[in-house]
């Protein structure tokens, strides 16, 4: 009797718990639509946008083997302009990844871009598919390295690193192309502020509204003088939906490296010696071709009088000859050649020649 009335318990509850099993398993099933991500656009829910945004690797050619960037970013290097004959030199950049500290921010790898004793304007650009009328923010972490050496009399390195210098008018920012182009110049580009990093990261940062189904993100690097160690460093970007947005309707086209002209403003004739001579003293930003404008001479007879190179680098206090004693006033006022070297700022003296440039390891890493 009593097993009947278990069994006659059982077969009661049977029901109760088929049901039961079979609202679980439509729960399970349906779990995936009732997660909140059901209600967010594919792009929020990726988060970072961007492919490889640390810089990871792998890394690949960019046309010769001193250019090698991670698969997802293309680079890009200006020739132009080139008023002197160590500006934007598109052949002389060198593209590795870097991994140790400090240069590398986090993960195994940065990008080096460098590029000693010239100056280089470069970008690092991805293309994204996006929404149109998505608001984007785009960001990168960048750091700088420019100086020259220390040297001895004799021209000699007496140190093997130095403070980076701001006097290079180095600057990285980073911008969004809401039309998906690769021009770096297209005036369509909302573009951060300029960040100079010198020995230290820091984060550019810029947002931007979607105009069509493809965005493109720069990051872009250049310099106005050049300098012995010139090296920028970046990492950790992101490409992310949000932010305030914004377009960029007749902004100008994002100008290159400041084009320097062939004289220095505050370089100042400073009289001749009793004997009628005149000797210059250099200052901090002073050119062969600055000193030439504001004597009225040429880079050519300056060179000819003190037995320089035209691209030599000049020292802080050096004496330049531009007219021995008992001479005439020069008449030549022929616009100088724009192929000298700025005397560095105070902190990172040179000697009065040009160095010789460095045998370049093709495994170097920045």
């Amino acid at each position: 009797m009593c097993l009947m009335t278990g069994m006659m318990r059982i077969d009661r509850a049977l029901p109760r718990l088929m049901m039961v099993g079979l609202v679980a398993l439509l729960l399970i099933s349906a779990g995936s639509s009732l997660s909140p991500l059901a209600s967010v656009t594919p792009a929020s829910a990726q988060g970072n946008l961007l492919q490889d945004p640390g810089f990871e690797g792998p890394y690949t050619g960019r046309g010769r083997a001193t250019l090698n960037t991670p698969v997802p970013w293309s680079l890009w290097l200006a020739s132009t302009p080139r008023n002197f004959e160590w500006q934007n030199r598109d052949d002389q950049v060198r593209a590795f990844p870097h991994n140790t500290s400090p240069e590398l921010r986090t993960g195994a790898a940065s990008q080096n871009l460098n590029a000693p004793f010239v100056t280089y304007t470069a970008a690092l650009y991805q293309q994204v598919t996006t929404t149109p009328d998505t608001n984007l923010t785009a960001s990168a972490w960048g750091r700088l390295k420019t100086c020259n050496l220390a040297r001895d009399e004799n021209g000699n390195p007496t140190a093997d690193n130095c403070g980076s210098a701001v006097e290079s008018g180095a600057f990285i920012r980073v911008g969004i192309d809401p039309n998906g182009g690769t021009d770096p110049n297209s005036a369509a580009i909302v573009w951060s502020a300029n960040i100079t990093p010198h020995d230290r990261w820091e984060q550019a940062t810029v947002s931007a509204t979607a105009l069509g189904g493809t965005v493109t993100m720069f990051i872009y690097v250049t310099q106005q003088w050049p300098a012995e160690l010139n090296n920028a460093w970046i990492d950790d970007a992101s490409l992310g939906v949000g932010g305030a947005g914004g377009t960029a309707p007749g902004q100008p086209a994002a100008t290159l490296a400041p084009t320097p002209i062939p004289f220095v403003p505050f370089v100042v004739p400073q009289g001749e010696q009793p004997d009628g001579s005149i000797i210059h003293t250099v200052q901090s930003g002073d050119t062969l071709s600055s000193i030439a404008v504001a004597y009225g001479t040429t880079v050519t007879a300056l060179t000819e009088l003190n037995g320089i190179r035209r691209r030599a680098v000049l020292q802080l206090g050096q004496e330049i000859l531009v007219r021995p004693a008992g001479s005439a006033a020069p008449a030549d006022t022929a616009a100088p050649e724009a192929t000298d070297q700025a005397a560095p700022p105070p902190d990172t003296p040179t000697d009065a020649g040009a160095p010789p440039a460095p045998t370049l390891d093709p495994n170097f890493r920045g």
